[in-house]
């Protein structure tokens, strides 16, 4: 078996962990705003902990990991991210413990419960286990996954029981704390707040000024504004592996809507391949944009070296009609293929 695949003892003691979960049925008193956190043994990273079902539709557990996992669920709740959003999609860094209908199962987890020799009936009774990582298909737990989750899932219990003899229990001493468990010798609790999420500063090539050079010379500077947008696709690709949904970038004339381009890129790939494709663009349809307009941050920090080097002006912009409308066409013809 693989470094990384969990034995059938830790399967085990993950669906033990799950079944147990399941009986306290902690969704008739908590709300998906009840948030506390359970540290990881192993690696220390805090997973914080969402219980949902209270609406009935659906019953699970998030564990979202670590402070962008947590910041990503804040997005949403605070309806900064709308779920309608195809972004939403996106932003989730978690691991989920879900009760579904057999229809929902796959053919892997029949396998793992096969070999266990359990067996669930009945509606929302059946436990399945994903990991969402921004970028990437909903897919199957690894073993370090499976760990933490099972030890969330056994804190989680705890965590719910006590809270519902009493709703102080979650109640912070300060503001933008929470309750974590944290094991030393014992599991105990502790109040922590969340450390700042890194940002990941994006460290793109150097200009090709050589380029840039033959680009002013060839290609004048015309009256245009340029959408350009950074965004996944929503039709999932395998390239073995976990499939992942392709990083798009598209570029629109702001006016008359025209798509200039749009590229493909898998992860981490699209830092050295976007500014060549914004590059190409230009001098494929023999046009420097006097101002690019864009929503982004990470669009913004990636190509501004580009347009101040060719002395096209960038601005920032809330909302982008053109881009937005090419991609619901976009996204309706993927949806038919």
């Amino acid at each position: 078996m693989k470094q990384d695949q969990p034995t059938l003892q830790e399967w085990r003691a993950l669906y033990e962990a799950a079944v147990e979960f399941r009986k306290i049925e902690p969704w008739r008193w908590m709300e998906d705003s009840d948030i506390f956190g359970v540290q990881d043994p192993r690696s220390g990273e805090i997973g914080y902990c969402c219980v949902m079902g209270a609406l009935g539709e659906v019953f699970a557990m998030a564990v979202y990991l670590g402070t962008k996992g947590l910041n990503g669920y804040r997005l949403i709740q605070k309806g900064t991210v709308k779920p309608g959003n195809p972004d939403s999609l996106f932003i989730q860094n978690c691991l989920m413990a879900s009760f579904e209908d057999r229809e929902f199962i796959e053919k892997e987890d029949r396998a793992i419960m096969k070999a266990l020799g359990l067996k669930f009936r009945g509606s929302n009774e059946w436990p399945l286990f994903r990991s969402y990582r921004p970028g990437y298909f909903p897919w199957f737990l690894d073993r370090d996954e499976v760990l933490f989750l099972t030890v969330a899932l056994q804190q989680a219990l705890d965590v719910c029981v006590r809270y519902k003899a009493d709703r102080k229990t979650l109640k912070p001493p300060r503001r933008n704390h929470y309750l974590v468990r944290v094991q030393e010798t014992v599991w105990r609790d502790e109040w922590k707040e969340p450390v700042p999420a890194e940002s990941e500063p994006i460290e793109s090539k150097p200009v090709d000024e050589l380029r840039v050079q033959r680009i002013r010379k060839r290609v004048m500077p015309v009256q245009a504004v340029w959408e350009i947008d950074f965004f996944h696709t929503p039709i999932p690709v395998a390239e073995g592996g976990r499939p992942f949904f392709p990083y798009a970038m598209m570029i629109c004339d702001h006016d008359s809507g025209f798509v200039y381009d749009v590229y493909l890129s898998s992860p981490g790939k699209y830092i050295a391949e976007f500014p060549a494709v914004f590059l190409s663009s230009i001098e494929k349809n023999g046009i420097i944009p006097l101002e690019i307009l864009i929503r982004k941050k990470e669009a913004a920090d990636l190509l501004t070296p580009y347009a101040v080097a060719l002395d096209i002006k960038i601005s920032s912009a809330k909302r982008l009609n053109t881009i937005d409308k090419a991609r619901r066409s976009m996204t309706k013809f993927l949806g038919r293929t």
